[in-house]
């Protein structure tokens, strides 16, 4: 991230979100002119946290992939990707207020993050001790 733009820490950003998972971005659709925002269909690779609040409904191409809204949005640090890219995607369920074009979709809850073993560890660190401490 830029320094015009903070980031909150990893342990927040992976308690925010209800799914955690790894993806590559398949397919760019709903680019939106107005607020430059856009949704993705995401090839899931991995669920990392929440893999039981995706419901069936929601899956798409025989269930592998997901439709993943809030790209370009501004509150979002790391807000960009392009066909092709894989990313560790934090998110949370679309809000019924969005409107019902949005309904089986999931949001960008915080920035992408770049898949590196140093990144799934981190983010697998937090997974688990979230696990560990509510048992």
């Amino acid at each position: 991230c830029s320094a015009g733009c903070p980031e909150r820490d990893l342990e927040n950003r992976e308690e925010e979100a209800n799914i955690v998972l790894t993806g590559t971005v398949d397919e760019i659709i709903n680019l939106d002119p107005v607020h430059n925002t856009y949704s993705c269909k995401v090839r899931v690779w991995r669920y990392l946290k929440g893999k039981s609040n995706v419901n069936q409904e929601i899956l798409l191409d025989g269930g592998n992939k997901l439709m993943i809204g809030g790209f370009g949005n501004p509150g979002i640090c790391d807000n960009q990707v392009a066909t092709g890219d894989t990313r560790i995607f934090f998110l949370n369920p679309a809000l019924e207020a969005m409107g019902p074009e949005h309904k089986n979709e999931l949001m960008l809850n915080s920035s992408l993050m770049r898949i590196t073993l140093r990144n799934l560890e981190d983010v697998e660190h937090c997974v688990e001790g979230k696990q560990w401490n509510s048992a």
